[in-house]
């Protein structure tokens, strides 16, 4: 099964997921009937992401916080298909079930365990911590806000490392944050569209019949993945994996996802096309310094992302 080593707890709690881009200069505005670039791969986005943390340890030195390296993430296996509003793909909940989403309880023990960022600030006296934690996140200075699609207002200061290792690797903080919020609530926006859509819920209710009878009555995939949680016993996750994908085909509720999914994605994105082609653009620009990031932190390191893919 592939399964995924994450960062410190304690500093997935404190810093909300935002990926880097452009090394060099800010990127321009795209104009609306721009191409949109495809997505960074799961193994590209993880190339990033650890290059944000690299970055991110680096700057907290520059304050005098020697932070520990997180644990180095183990990927392994396939590329996961896509589980927006349901997995389709049989053979892959077969044998991997849900992949980096679901843990065994072994598995979150161990992870638990290993915590070095956590283990080191925890053990800082309460004024030092306070003090990392305002040189990490910037203590509210000169906050810029971004209102999302759907909405609701995000915020973060312009100072800290957390905004620091992304401008780094982007070239201009303000605008990659701007763009890549706004990326990313379209796509949240628009899967809350779809699971609203009367295509889908009709088709929803063949899933629920198909799934109760095997001895799971949840109303959507995503009751019965909240019912399962985020670690289980890996015959467990299997088995609503299988569930979830078997019904999907054997109802016409994948058909149906494929088409609601892309009608209302297009939809929402050409709504803010500028900021998601610029956020695209950003993650596929920073690759090539991300990877460099990488493996000047590790030179027996390979790549992480796999080229030619999508």
């Amino acid at each position: 099964m592939r399964r995924f080593a994450v960062p410190s707890l304690l500093l997935l709690a404190m810093l909300a997921a935002c990926g880097p881009g452009d090394p060099g200069a800010p990127a321009a505005r795209a104009e609306p009937d721009a191409a949109l670039p495809r997505e960074a791969t799961t193994d590209e986005l993880a190339t990033l992401r650890r290059a944000e943390e690299i970055l991110e340890r680096r700057c907290m030195a520059r304050a005098g916080f020697d932070l520990p390296a997180a644990p180095e993430p183990v990927r392994a296996g396939p590329e996961p298909p896509p589980m927006g509003l349901v997995l389709a793909d049989l053979g892959w909940a077969r044998e991997h079930g849900y992949g980096a989403r679901v843990r065994t309880p072994e598995e979150t023990a161990r992870l638990r365990a290993n915590d070095p960022v956590g283990d080191h600030l925890r053990a800082l006296t309460p004024e030092r911590r306070a003090e990392a934690l305002r040189a990490w996140q910037g203590g509210g200075v000169d906050t810029i806000e971004v209102t999302l699609p759907g909405g609701m207002t995000t915020g973060r200061s312009t100072r800290g490392c957390t905004s620091e290792a992304r401008g780094e690797l982007y070239g201009d903080f303000r605008t990659w944050f701007g763009a890549d919020a706004v990326d990313r609530g379209a796509t949240a926006l628009a899967m809350n569209r779809a699971q609203a859509d009367p295509d889908f819920t009709k088709a929803l209710r063949g899933w629920s019949d198909c799934v109760a009878g095997r001895g799971l009555p949840h109303e959507s995939p995503q009751r019965l993945r909240a019912a399962l949680g985020d670690s289980a016993p890996e015959a467990k996750e299997i088995e609503y994996a299988v569930a979830e994908a078997a019904c999907a085909v054997g109802s016409d509720l994948a058909e149906v996802v494929t088409d609601v999914e892309e009608r209302h994605l297009a939809q929402v994105r050409e709504q803010y096309l500028a900021d998601v082609i610029n956020a695209r653009r950003m993650r596929l620009a920073a690759l090539p310094e991300a990877d460099r990031i990488v493996r000047d932190e590790d030179p027996s390191r390979l790549n992480t992302h796999k080229e030619g893919t999508r």
